[in-house]
């Protein structure tokens, strides 16, 4: 099972590097611990939920074996692939926007004054996330239903990844709790550095994550 717990690592790498899900933590910690940990708990259960179910349809539809290996495989290869192309993309490219844009500032104003359910359930749409998260979840599960394990470690698998993919939430929050407000201070301050680094912490990132992807796809091909 940790062979196929490292393997889930680079997936959620790469989920985490969101900044909305940054400025949206950040956001709600400013709002209050309740809200926070509404937040931060409706992110991981979300992520939870989704890795759950598609581990759950990935193991009725395919079942364990070298087929299931092979197309594990293969989406790695894919991914990593996509990854490195991505990554020359973003090197090449202009300076991305900030984070906060006019579209995405609206969003973090109306977060900032949500009451806690509504928090809880902003929290479970990001932890389920777009159309990125959700295909690195579905990678993810593929992996782990590939790795032929049983139930109970296929749901700790799912627990791991949940976890490590929903990290930026849920590891802020958790600081705040116990060491209170001035832990806000410090995540805002790794936001600013991470907002002014943002382009080639996201190549090398990229690069190191799908360069990880394609030689081991290679491997188990």
């Amino acid at each position: 099972m940790a062979d196929a717990a490292l393997h889930l690592i680079p997936y959620a790498l790469v989920a985490t590097a969101s900044p909305i899900g940054m400025a949206a933590t950040l956001t709600v910690m400013r709002a209050g611990r309740l809200r926070a940990v509404a937040f931060a708990a409706g992110v991981v259960g979300g992520q939870l939920l989704a890795g759950g179910v598609l581990v759950a349809i990935g193991a009725a539809a395919e079942g364990h074996g070298p087929g299931h290996l092979e197309l594990r495989a293969v989406l790695e290869l894919a991914a990593g692939l996509a990854l490195l192309v991505l990554a020359l993309a973003v090197h090449r490219r202009p300076d991305p926007d900030h984070v906060e844009s006019a579209r995405g500032q609206k969003l973090l104003d109306r977060l900032a004054e949500v009451h806690v359910a509504t928090a809880a359930v902003v929290g479970v749409l990001l932890g389920i996330g777009g159309p990125k998260r959700l295909v690195l979840t579905a990678l993810a599960a593929t992996s782990i239903t590939a790795a032929g394990l049983g139930h109970r470690e296929e749901a700790v698998l799912v627990v791991w990844y949940g976890l490590l993919a929903t990290v930026v939430a849920w590891a802020p929050v958790l600081a705040y709790v116990v060491l209170g407000r001035r832990v806000v201070g410090r995540v805002d301050a790794g936001f600013a550095w991470l907002m002014r680094h943002r382009r080639p912490v996201t190549v090398w990132s990229l690069v190191v994550v799908g360069g990880f992807l394609v030689v081991d796809g290679i491997v188990l091909l």
